[in-house]
């Protein structure tokens, strides 16, 4: 997710053209995304694992440039194993074991046994551990949300937190750039400004009281708990977006990778959703 600043005149046609492939890659991610999520797990967990073979392969080229091994094979496994356990979790064998947390178990003793067996390094034992936690487990409550709270109506309030990230996205986007002035990161994403965060915040809601009542019953509260919700998704979407911002900084790449030529990575699309999915997951989990 991208927020750019006033454009400059000399600039116009840069950004003209960068503003139509924002829409049109973000309605065919759109459609993709809820093509997938429609059809059930035998789309879901097929998507999901690609998508976690892409973001694993660019995150460990990114660390890669600050001399960071991080573990391709134990990310890949540990995040399949989340992904099993995350539908083993639907209730489907034996519901009253946790089979997440088992899963997470399993993982950290993984990652303490791999480190033991090749240098005992525990700065890249904490990398990997973090880049675990990034993405593979994250990708999990996909998952977990599309069943919640039963099949049918999963679907419906997946919805929720994509279209509201999407549409802070969208407001940051037109806000920051008409109206940014004072920075909101600047040591993390120089682009991003107050005003656009506030433009986002405020298109999230919007979006989302237009679906709700475009829906009914899709959001068992009322426009109070609304506003609380779409406030809390849209300050997490940028949380996320300033996240990986934060990791490319770090690493010193403008994308993530080149899952879309000339308009970045498959974690530049998906970094606001890996933080707003599980935490629609916990508000869902604990309020109804």
């Amino acid at each position: 997710m991208r927020e750019q600043s006033k454009p400059t005149s000399s600039g116009n046609a840069a950004s003209a053209e960068s503003l139509r492939d924002r829409f049109v890659y973000g309605a065919v991610g759109l459609a993709i995304i809820f093509l997938a999520l429609w059809a059930g797990l035998v789309l879901i967990v097929p998507s999901l694992i690609y998508i976690l073979w892409v973001s694993v392969g660019e995150l460990v080229d990114m660390f890669s440039r600050r001399g960071i091994r991080l573990s391709r094979s134990f990310l890949l496994v540990s995040g399949v194993l989340t992904l099993l356990a995350s539908v083993l979790s639907l209730k489907m064998f034996y519901p009253e074991v946790p089979w997440r947390e088992i899963a997470l178990g399993l993982v950290i003793l993984y990652a303490f046994g791999q480190a033991l067996f090749s240098g005992a390094d525990i700065t890249n034992l904490a990398f990997n551990l973090m880049a675990y936690l990034y993405v593979p487990w994250m990708l999990g409550y996909f998952v977990l949300l599309r069943y919640s709270p039963d099949g049918s109506l999963g679907i419906v309030t997946l919805s929720l937190p994509i279209l509201a990230t999407f549409a802070t996205d969208i407001g940051a986007f037109f806000v920051g750039r008409s109206l940014g002035r004072r920075k909101l990161a600047p040591t993390v994403s120089p682009n991003k400004t107050v005003e656009g965060s506030i433009g986002g915040i405020v298109a999230a809601f919007l979006v989302l009281v237009g679906y709700t009542w475009l829906i009914q019953g899709v959001f068992p509260f009322g426009h109070g708990e609304l506003l609380i919700f779409s406030l809390l998704i849209s300050l997490t979407a940028q949380l996320g977006d300033l996240t990986e911002s934060m990791i490319k900084r770090y690493c010193g790449v403008k994308d993530s990778g080149e899952f879309l030529p000339g308009h970045g990575g498959i974690l530049d699309r998906l970094d606001s959703l890996i933080f707003t999915i599980p935490l629609t997951y916990y508000l869902l989990v604990i309020f109804t």
